[in-house]
């Protein structure tokens, strides 16, 4: 066995395993694809949740409109014009819960409408735990 020429095969070998750039493009994107779609979707995910809130605040805040104008009207009948404003907001979200509270501070009596959804990602790649989505307005009612 001649040495010499098994290193020289095997010197060779190695310079053509280098220089192949075929299949470089199929590995690269199989290193870059899960990274960008893992992102992309979150950007997606994190839109959604601005979306929700952006609409759940809209609802809270037509309640208020609402409260002023109707200062008689009750808080379940709020708390209902609340949902009703949410469902014809364009989001479809089930599940939001509204509170209408009565304060008084001082000589003013304030109308409090708070809303609450608890946020779930639809897509779980990433483990992202629920979110509690927010919104509150207020005002005076007499």
């Amino acid at each position: 066995m001649d040495v010499g020429k098994t290193f020289q095969a095997l010197k060779i070998s190695t310079v053509r395993l280098w220089s192949a750039r075929r299949a470089a493009s199929a590995v690269e994107f199989a290193l870059v694809a899960p990274v960008f779609l893992t992102i992309t979707l979150g950007v997606v995910e994190m839109g959604r949740a601005m979306f929700i809130k952006s609409a759940l605040q809209f609802a809270v805040e037509e309640t208020a409109r609402y409260a002023l104008v109707n200062s008689s009207a009750s808080t379940s009948t709020l708390a209902t014009y609340a949902a009703t404003s949410l469902a014809n907001s364009g989001a479809t979200v089930t599940g939001a819960t509204f509170s209408v509270t009565q304060e008084t501070t001082g000589s003013r009596t304030y109308m409090s409408i708070t809303g609450s959804y608890a946020f779930s990602v639809i897509i779980p790649i990433v483990a992202i735990p629920d979110v509690t989505l927010n919104a509150k307005s207020r005002v005076p009612i007499s």
